[in-house]
């Protein structure tokens, strides 16, 4: 249901924060929407680069930092904070939103019932958030993971395995850790089995879940999944984003293109006809949505940032037809700074920064 779009990795050497994320001057897409539920999209709406979706409504982050939102309004999901800016994530929750400034700090609004939209006290430097049906999630830049809101489930009482994970999941009432051996650790609610892992099972590049079920992106491009979830279609691979909705999951593919499988009842197992060139994907209820541009952000999902000798790398499932350009800066107020400009192979690529000089850098992918 929300898409995860940060990953973290740490080193004796440096402190090193992955955030991926749009630059100012990002090319950006627009989004096309099929099912039912939150399918009209905001008005004029274009220079997207990232999507977030849940049970009622949607969000969707613009290239100059701001954020827009549609569909269901019961508890003021959909009223983004007059004066919100400086954006770089954004994550929808059920009947509350959540934002991520470039500072580091967290705005929520919406529903309140369970606390979800208290954020805690002197949270700061977070490189990343997600949001589940009534609790939140936030990793920051030291590797710490904070949660709030309910804990009915458990949900907010944070293993401590999943400390410094790389990306981390917010979803229903389950929470989700990646860790940077590509390992999954799960908490929360266990109707279905969502927290059974598969053993042995290694090598993750991206989550995605909802109430039921969790689908992992293997780094060969295939998917796993367990809970009780829409059986996948068979010999699905190449895959570079998922996204799981209520009773139906989405994956993107390296040409861009999307495959739906699992409930059809509102028509959000089908793909519109023709639709190409799409970089990130998110479900809902019953509703999909396509983020469809030269740009994306949330598509993304970094494998193993690490140390290579006096280097740090980090890989990724790449898109022909995209430039990948490794940015970074020593503090979350800083200007970014560019690294070397590498275009997609369609396949598995590397991006170096060699031999960082300064005690802590933060990272961010950007592409073009």
């Amino acid at each position: 249901m929300k898409l995860t779009i940060s990953s973290m990795s740490f080193s004796a050497a440096a402190v090193l924060a992955i955030l991926i994320s749009p630059s100012a001057d990002a090319v950006t897409g627009s989004v096309t929407n099929w099912g039912t539920g939150q399918t009209n999209a905001f008005p004029a709406l274009a220079n997207i680069t990232a999507i977030s979706t849940s049970v009622d409504h949607t969000l969707a982050l613009k290239s100059d930092g701001t954020v827009v939102a549609w569909g269901w309004n019961i508890d003021g999901e959909c009223n983004v904070p007059n004066g919100l800016s400086n954006i770089q994530a954004i994550a929808a929750g059920d009947f509350f939103s959540l934002a991520l400034s470039s500072n580091g700090t967290v705005t929520a609004w919406g529903t309140d019932d369970c606390g979800q939209g208290d954020i805690p006290p002197a949270l700061t430097n977070v490189v990343a958030i997600s949001a589940g049906h009534a609790h939140a999630l936030a990793l920051q830049a030291n590797g710490a993971l904070i949660a709030w809101g309910s804990d009915a489930w458990c949900q907010t009482n944070i293993p401590p395995a999943a400390q410094n994970p790389k990306s981390i999941l917010a979803a229903g009432n389950l929470s989700l850790a990646l860790m940077p051996n590509g390992s999954v650790v799960a908490w929360g609610i266990d109707d279905a089995g969502q927290t059974n892992v598969p053993p042995g099972l290694q090598g993750v590049t991206a989550l995605a879940a909802n109430t039921e079920y969790v689908l992992a992106l293997n780094s060969n491009g295939t998917v796993t999944a367990w809970g009780y979830y829409p059986a996948m279609p068979a010999g699905l691979s190449n895959v570079v984003a998922i996204a799981a909705g209520e009773f139906h999951s989405l994956a993107l593919l390296g040409n861009g293109t999307v495959v739906a499988w699992g409930a059809d009842q509102s028509g959000e197992s089908i793909v519109p006809s023709g639709l190409t060139g799409v970089r990130a994907i998110a479900a809902g209820w019953s509703y999909s949505a396509a983020l469809v541009g030269t740009t994306s952000f949330s598509g993304l999902m970094l494998l193993n940032p690490a140390w290579a000798g006096n280097n740090f790398t980090v890989s990724f499932n790449s898109q022909n037809g995209v430039t990948y350009t490794l940015q970074y800066k020593t503090t979350l107020d800083d200007a970014w700074s560019a690294l070397t400009p590498t275009p997609g192979t369609g396949g598995m690529m590397t991006l170096t920064d060699s031999s960082p000089a300064d005690p802590q850098r933060f990272y961010r992918v950007s592409q073009n």
